[in-house]
């Protein structure tokens, strides 16, 4: 038989397991050797240490930038669209991701990062739903250990079908990824239909949310009843669901609807759960022990202050100093808007940095005091209560409730847009839902290519000409079809649903799972 990723014994399980110092720093434990695998699975208590371990792998997955766990998914995902530029300086993955570089081909190891991450941690939550039942601790403590590994499996699924497949509205049939759903099942599975994946999702989050009714958690890394909801507000919103979307992400709006005041939205995103925002719903926190050092969103936005001078180690954290806004990005805002934060290095000696448009929502100066070269340690947000309003516009137009247009001139208002949309309806209005979207949540993993997939979109952007300094690098333009340098307006596209938007099965799970072939395998492109 065929020894496929998801094989992980006890043994291995057991040496990835935290010891649960106190509920406050879970995430901050040392792991724990001297746990037995019949311990480990006879004890509630242990299989919560098991589901820890697969917390810190979807938050902390090795330090590999754009692929750095769910964190770095948001830099993934918004960097393959058209409104971050990336500058090649101390390139890799992000660089990469960016230029769409052959990198997402079963041949190279990157095109197995997701699978692997994700795959790794429905292991560790299968064996959790497997044993907890019979596992001694009280029946409560289990429901609640037992509904956030069902929310996590929902979880993990979610981002393989998005990132290997393309959009459920035309791939409902189409193969999907593979079901794993036990931890004693065969090694050798086929892919499930994408129609068969989305269904498990919604029933794993629907349990959930069930589990977790009246789950009370210590923290805002740990999955509980309203990031269950926003999941299943996502995950309707891509099935066009749009009852479903509706009823979810009012749920949790209803609870998380105090949006950010301008101050705090302009603070840098760093220290969300620290200043307590209201409308922030999932959050992670990086410390000395859980972090993925230099690979956070942070440490990619040429945004530092001049005043620290240009160089990736004179900052108050090291930056690869790459990430700029794209001009047509910067366009679609009012300079009253509280969200306006752009701004130019025009001293900069380099004109390819300085002609580029800076974009400080994501900014931390360390735990140096705004000395140079702090630790980079913020808070990531996962979730907030303003995509979850901007998801109820969006249901609200397609279900023509007559509700759409208030919540979005609601989020508008807040962030002191001046020139409120008016369109009562139509494509107009699911227009204008579509561009907030972007102003509001770039960086934060449901925009960019999330959004040109679910929407099937092309990818288009734009280049470098005279008048246009602020465009695309050339780089991130050689790969997109349409690009001629010699143009007068260079550009670059791919067609909605193009498969180089997709990875392919990485090589290991052609090779070793019997029940894949040649024939199981996603094209390179095409639609």
């Amino acid at each position: 038989m065929k020894n496929s990723i998801k094989s992980i014994s006890l043994f291995l399980l057991s040496g990835w397991m935290l010891v649960m110092s106190s509920c406050s720093d879970l995430l901050t434990t040392n792991s724990s050797t001297d746990i037995t695998d019949a311990t480990v699975l006879e004890s509630a208590a242990n299989l919560n240490m098991v589901l820890t371990s697969a917390y810190k792998r979807i938050y902390f997955h090795g330090a590999d930038r754009v692929y750095a766990g769910l964190p770095g998914l948001q830099i993934y995902t918004d960097l393959s669209g058209a409104d971050i530029v990336c500058h090649d300086n101390y390139g890799s993955t992000q660089v990469q991701c960016y230029e769409y570089e052959i990198q997402k081909t079963r041949y190279t190891d990157l095109a197995s990062r997701i699978w692997e991450m994700m795959y790794n941690a429905i292991n560790q939550v299968n064996t959790v739903i497997d044993y907890i039942d019979d596992a001694s601790g009280e029946d409560a403590y289990k429901q609640q250990v037992k509904g956030q590994a069902h929310a996590m499996r929902g979880i993990c699924y979610f981002h393989l079908i998005m990132n290997y497949q393309q959009t459920y509205a035309v791939a409902k049939n189409k193969p999907g990824v593979v079901l794993r759903l036990s931890s004693s099942e065969s090694n050798d599975l086929p892919r499930a239909s994408v129609e068969e994946c989305y269904a498990q999702i919604v029933k794993d989050l629907t349990v959930a949310k069930e589990m977790l009714s009246t789950f009370d958690r210590e923290g805002q890394w740990i999955i509980n009843r309203d990031v269950v909801s926003g999941m299943l507000a996502r995950v309707y919103q891509v099935m066009g669901n749009w009852d479903g979307a509706l009823a979810e992400s009012e749920a949790v709006y209803n609870r998380y609807s105090q949006l950010m005041t301008r101050d705090e939205y302009r603070s840098g995103f760093d220290d969300v759960i620290s200043n307590g925002y209201k409308e922030v719903v999932w959050a992670v926190k990086f410390t000395d022990t859980d972090n993925v050092g230099g690979a956070t969103q942070f440490n990619f936005w040429f945004n530092q202050d001049p005043s620290y001078g240009e160089g990736m180690t004179d900052g108050p954290i090291y930056s690869f100093l790459s990430f700029f806004a794209a001009p047509e990005y910067v366009e679609l805002f009012e300079e009253t808007d509280d969200r306006y934060m752009f701004w130019k290095r025009e001293e900069n000696p380099t004109v390819n940095i300085r002609t580029k448009w800076a974009y400080d929502k994501w900014k931390h100066y360390g735990d140096a005091n705004g000395a140079k070269q702090g630790n980079t340690r913020p808070e990531v947000p996962l979730m907030r209560g303003a995509e979850m309003l901007l998801i109820m516009a969006e249901a609200s137009a397609h279900l023509n409730n007559g509700k759409a247009l208030e919540y979005l001139n609601r989020l508008q208002t807040a962030r002191n847009v001046k020139n409120l949309t008016a369109a009562p309806g139509g494509d107009e209005l699911l227009e204008a839902i579509y561009v907030e979207r972007r102003k509001e949540l770039l960086g934060e993993g449901v925009t960019g290519i999330y959004d040109l997939l679910r929407l099937q979109r092309p990818l288009i952007r734009y280049g470098e000409w005279e008048g246009h300094e602020a465009g695309h690098y050339s780089w991130g333009l050689l790969n997109l079809n349409n690009y001629s340098p010699t143009d007068a307006r260079p550009y670059g596209m791919y067609p909605s649903n193009d498969y180089r938007f997709f990875c392919q099965i990485p090589e290991r799970e052609i090779v070793y799972n019997e029940a894949l072939t040649e024939a199981d395998q996603n094209p390179f492109s095409g639609q």
